[in-house]
């Protein structure tokens, strides 16, 4: 059987959409060989090689974005911005505007996982040295502090410190992080989920938005860039709108805009392993 690789790439709440490819997996019956991931393709990759399902992981989502402590629909008048704000809890005058310890422990909690070694799996994360301005990968020891560091957006989230190394967002110098994991496979598949655009209008974005979506231009310039030299076996990038980075509560969107790459995905690996399609059920 030919080892398959996957990586998750980078792009805030359109990172759900990394739960949809994941099912395709389970519906064909395969398990990577090995898996990478930059930012929330990080956290979702951790989940995803510490043995959780795709429906264990929407069961989590639901538990982070409706928790028990809420009064009933408190939720519906909250902003996004607000909700982000609740849940990486806010800091001035320092590296990042929230600290993002209530996140830490929420993961802490579900993952139960510590190190590199005791995943199911084998992980790559990718985060940014902030000084050395280089890429950095983790795949061995603590696991934690590895996909915090990945997640760390630049000014929004403190960086994180691990030894001697002040380290970003993975996102900053490998957003969809494909390339790490060549040697290690015979089939990459990259999973991109850069925006193709948040909203149709032509009014001036927020002051927030803009930093975000710049970020995102960013990203998807590197990713294009890096494709012209070298490329996955399969890739695929779920066309997704109108979500933006902290969109978190559009998830069943997410979800729903996913399906047509699932189809690509499925077909793809199908062509690719010679798997005979399973008969549509009646």
């Amino acid at each position: 059987m030919k080892k398959i690789g996957i990586a998750f790439g980078g792009g805030g709440a359109r990172g759900l959409a990394h739960i949809s490819m994941i099912e395709v997996f389970e519906d064909l019956g395969l398990k990577p060989s090995i898996i990478s991931g930059a930012s929330i393709g990080a956290i979702i990759g951790a989940f995803y090689a510490a043995g959780y399902s795709s429906k264990e992981m929407k069961a989590m989502l639901k538990r982070l974005l409706f928790p028990r402590n809420d009064k009933p629909f408190d939720f519906l008048w909250k902003s996004d911005f607000v909700k982000m704000f609740s849940m990486f809890d806010p800091q001035f005058f320092n590296s990042g505007l929230m600290k993002g310890d209530r996140f830490y422990k929420f993961l802490q909690a579900e993952l139960g996982t510590n190190t590199f070694e005791e995943l199911k799996i084998p992980l790559k994360i990718v985060a940014t040295d902030y000084w050395e301005k280089k890429e950095v990968i983790f795949d061995k020891g603590k696991l934690l502090p590895a996909i915090r560091a990945s997640y760390s957006l630049p000014g929004l989230l403190t960086p994180v410190k691990i030894k001697n190394s002040i380290l970003i967002d993975g996102g900053v110098v490998n957003p969809l992080p494909y390339d790490i994991l060549l040697n290690d496979c015979d089939i990459t598949v990259a999973i991109d989920i850069t925006a193709y655009r948040t909203s149709t209008g032509k009014e001036y974005p927020p002051t927030f938005e803009s930093v975000f979506t710049t970020y995102q231009i960013m990203q998807n310039s590197i990713n294009q860039q890096k494709m012209k030299f070298i490329k996955p076996h399969i890739y695929i990038r779920p066309e997704i709108y109108d979500v933006r980075v902290f969109d978190f509560s559009k998830h069943e969107s997410i979800f729903k805009q996913s399906e047509t790459a699932k189809e690509k995905l499925k077909s793809e690996l199908e062509k690719l392993l010679m798997i005979e399609p399973k008969p549509d059920r009646l």
